[in-house]
């Protein structure tokens, strides 16, 4: 019973971890249509949000690069509904913008990342900010399965049930040295 517990339990592990590495290719926490490009890393969505792209930097209004950039990114999102990867770690920055990796429907099986594409395209460059993101193992083109929507559940339910099992090991492990050391009949 107790190697049949614990290969269930390694298994699990296993899965959960298999799983946790997946997920780290991103995952899909929205999505919204875009409204309004606002410059070449931030847009707005119908629905009121504002977003940012998260870990690239493009040109301001005023500097140089700045139109490209903009009509760049407006020639691949707008009007369009876009996949978002909000940051787990902060979410917002601090003028309330959503920190976000952002996916567009390349076809049947893939999405663009539009925050690499920016990179690719030479009209945005990587600033490195303290989030979830690594922005050095982007991708341009993205298997749709590769991210998968709100995985976290699926990894919480998971470590939910390694823990469960984890419980019940331990729980039987310290009845049986208790009978060990004493006279213990039948459970009930």
């Amino acid at each position: 019973m107790y190697k049949i517990l614990n290969s269930f339990l390694v298994i699990v592990c296993l899965i959960s971890f298999c799983l946790a590495v997946y997920a780290s290719s991103g995952e899909i926490d929205a999505s919204v249509v875009v409204s309004k490009v606002i410059d070449g890393d931030t847009f707005d969505a119908a629905s009121g949000e504002r977003i940012r792209l998260a870990d690239v930097d493009a040109p301001e209004y005023g500097e140089y690069g700045y139109y490209e950039a903009k009509d760049f990114l407006t020639s691949l999102i707008d009007g369009e509904l876009v996949y978002l990867d909000i940051d787990d770690v902060y979410g917002q920055d601090k003028y309330g913008r959503w920190i976000c990796v952002v996916y567009v429907e390349y076809n049947s099986t893939h999405y663009i990342n539009v925050n690499k594409a920016l990179l690719v395209e030479d009209v945005a460059v990587i600033k490195n900010y303290d989030n979830e993101f690594n922005p050095y193992t982007w991708t341009l083109y993205v298997h749709k399965e590769a991210i998968p929507e709100f995985p976290s559940a699926t990894i919480l339910a998971l470590f939910l049930l390694s823990t469960l099992t984890a419980t019940i090991l331990f729980q039987k492990k310290r009845k049986t040295k208790a009978c060990a050391n004493t006279i213990c009949g039948p459970s009930e």
